[in-house]
Formats: C-alpha cells, structure tokens, sequence
C-alpha cells in the first residue's frame, strides 16, 4: 500500500523488496492495466515521477486481501 499515497520508484523497489529489473518490468504493466498511475510531479525546477494506486489497484489489493485471509 505504499503507493496509495503516491511514491517514487526508488520507494516501491525498496519497500516491494524487488530487483531494479523486476520494477522495470512490473511497472509499465500496472500503469498498462489501470492499477497504479504515473503523474509527473515538477518542484524546485526539478521533475520526477509519482506511482500511485488506482481505485482498481486499491480493490484488488482488498480482494488478495480477503484470499489470504482465507488461506490462513
């Protein structure tokens, strides 16, 4: 859920625990499946990406929630 909120991709791969390759490749297709989106955010002259999660990406998230709640 770090990027509820909205995170850059440094949070995500060191908070998903993920290999700079495996965020290279997941990203584009979260943002391709409307699960997060990419905003650009300019402050200070300077630019950068924001990741957050959609109303879809938060929906699935509760719905894997619910499964793992029923493995248990």
């Amino acid at each position: 859920k770090l990027s509820s909120n909205g995170a850059r991709k440094t949070e995500i791969l060191y908070q998903g625990n993920f290999s700079y390759t495996q965020l290279q490749s997941y990203l584009p297709y979260l943002i391709e499946k409307n699960i997060l989106e990419e905003n650009i955010i300019s402050e200070n002259g300077l630019s950068y990406k924001l990741y957050k999660t959609t109303n879809k990406g938060l929906e699935l998230l509760e719905d894997i929630g619910k499964v793992m709640e029923k493995l248990k």
